[in-house]
């Protein structure tokens, strides 16, 4: 986050990992998308733990093995990564009208601990410039703590992989819906990513994250049952006849009209409210998800047109990879 450039031509690789999987992108070219390689490996349970990494030796030899895999260069490959988003703090920050633009930084710094207070220690961060009226500025400013991004970077390196920067998942999937899809910043968007694990809920509006929220799927990651088709995916499903799958979903859509009513009415004082969704993510039965969600809540909910994306090899892009996509065009001009 801190450590954020764009160094140059080189050709970048991208990261993605998750408590349950570990994926890779690499473009060939931005607009129109063309992928050059990408690939998934779905991880033993407890290597990476709440998006904590707790086996760093179990989770690198099966990283090297990917690597190898999808044909990267140790040593030579720049790559980008996500902080785990429920490790993310986002809040808009007022800043004095004598703070110059590039004195903003240093004003974060002085002021941490002291009018902005954030639940951790020693946090890297970034910010956005989001309005400068003549008697403030407002920015948003993004957060997380130093360690967990540190052991990610160490994660890295140590795997001879050269990590240049760092973004969050629901900004990166709301840079590929506005690539792929007609998106109008006037609207109020409820970005939700559905995982097999994990729903993040964020709210946007003139492209800025104003709302996020993290939701568990209380279910262990082993319950699922797995098969392996001809060309090596895995495809997830649930037990027949088990109802915590069900039970646990009607929780999420919950605890989605309480975030909803609170962007609404304590966030927009009544006077706006989210009037469409964005369904992406990597649980089974999202077109089941995309129903229910206009089902309930009456909003049109709109799926990313993966079908503007190519790759190389010819293989059809997997709407699970729309995060990576907008990693992989973080800067792109």
């Amino acid at each position: 986050m801190a450590f954020s450039f764009f160094p140059g031509s080189r050709k970048i690789g991208n990261f993605i990992m998750k408590d349950h999987v570990i994926r890779y992108l690499e473009l060939k070219q931005a607009n129109p998308p063309i992928v050059q390689i990408f690939g998934e490996h779905y991880l033993p349970e407890g290597l990476i733990r709440d998006g904590k990494i707790v086996d760093v030796e179990t989770l690198s030899m099966i990283a090297e093995e990917c690597l190898d895999d999808w044909g990267l260069k140790r040593g030579k490959h720049l790559i980008r990564f996500t902080v785990p988003e429920h490790l993310v703090v986002v809040r808009k920050v007022a800043v004095p009208k004598e703070v110059a633009v590039d004195e903003i930084e240093g004003y974060i710094y002085i002021e941490l601990g002291s009018t902005i207070h954030l639940p951790f220690e020693d946090p890297v961060f970034d910010y956005t410039l989001l309005t400068e009226a003549n008697e403030e500025k407002q920015i948003l400013l993004f957060a997380s703590p130093k360690d967990i991004v540190q052991d990610y970077v160490d994660f890295f390196n140590g795997i001879r992989l050269s990590p240049v920067a760092a973004d969050i998942s629901p900004l990166c999937a709301y840079r590929s819906f506005y690539q792929l899809n007609q998106l109008n910043p006037m609207d109020h968007i409820l970005l939700l990513q559905f995982d097999l694990s994990m729903v993040n809920a964020t709210i946007f509006h003139q492209h800025f994250p104003f709302l996020m929220r993290e939701l568990e799927v209380d279910i262990p990651f082993s319950k699922w049952e797995v098969e392996t088709n001809a060309f090596g995916e895995k495809k997830y499903h649930w037990p027949e006849g088990d109802p915590l799958l069900q039970y646990q979903t009607e929780n999420i859509y919950k605890e989605l009209d309480r975030i909803m009513n609170y962007y609404q009415f304590s966030m927009r004082q009544g006077k706006a409210a989210v009037n469409k969704i964005l369904l992406n993510g990597d649980y089974p039965y999202l077109q089941d998800i995309t129903g229910k969600l206009s089902e309930q809540f009456g909003l049109p909910v709109e799926t990313a047109l993966i079908e503007k994306v190519s790759s190389t090899a010819g293989a059809p892009f997997p709407a699970r990879f729309v995060p990576l996509l907008g990693l992989a065009l973080k800067e792109v001009k």
